[in-house]
């Protein structure tokens, strides 16, 4: 399948680039970018919540009053999940959430939403980004956007390595997010409204090779 590429500037280049269609024309599988979303969010809990129960509060074991003559129900010490200060009873006891994805799921995962997105229209092919002078230019950066008519739009930035000078350009701008190509995930796609993708950085998409 071939689609249109733009310059850093706005404007269309003349020659399209060749996609795979596997990739950027598979089937919209809503069942698995749902589940790697849910994947996603649960590894990404810390974990940290713990609440102490009765036998990790601080207090006196002492019966709180006796059992008989006073028409009151039976009640033990007061680290009892009742009282104040109190034990807490079935509370989060901390631990590491870890949930794995066959890797061949993850992809088809990955080639769906890019699917759903390029049909969409929400993808937009670039030959290069270039920033001047070498150093980070936060304003370059978005003019840049700007003329891609997608300034006010919270974009991810697909790259094909680690850049510094455009991570610092575009790091300071709200709802924008660059990510090395191999690293991209279902739930990256999904989660920004438009897609830029460096010409570059294609081949580097998982399995992109391989299909």
């Amino acid at each position: 399948m071939k689609v249109d590429i733009y310059s850093y500037t706005g404007k269309k280049v003349a020659d399209k680039i060749t996609v795979k269609d596997k990739v950027f024309k598979s089937d919209i599988r809503k069942d698995l970018t749902d589940r790697f979303a849910y994947i996603h969010l649960v590894n990404c809990r810390q974990g940290t919540a713990f609440a102490k129960d009765r036998a990790q509060v601080s207090g006196t074991g002492r019966k709180a009053r006796k059992n008989s003559r006073l028409g009151l129900s039976r009640i033990g010490d007061k680290r009892s999940n009742i009282f104040t200060k109190g034990g807490v009873a079935h509370g989060p006891k901390g631990g590491i959430f870890s949930l794995k994805m066959p890797q061949k799921v993850r992809r088809m995962a990955l080639y769906s939403s890019l699917s759903e997105k390029l049909s969409n229209k929400d993808i937009l092919f670039i030959d290069k980004i270039v920033i001047s002078d070498k150093t980070p230019r936060v304003k370059q950066a978005l003019k840049i956007l700007e003329k891609l008519n997608i300034s006010d739009s919270k974009v991810l930035i697909v790259t094909d390595k680690k850049d510094e000078i455009l991570k610092k350009s575009f790091s300071n701008i709200q709802n924008i997010k660059l990510l090395p190509s191999p690293f991209i995930t279902s739930y990256d796609i999904l989660n920004y409204r438009k897609i830029l993708i460096l010409k570059d950085s294609l081949d580097n998409i998982p399995g992109y090779k391989d299909v």
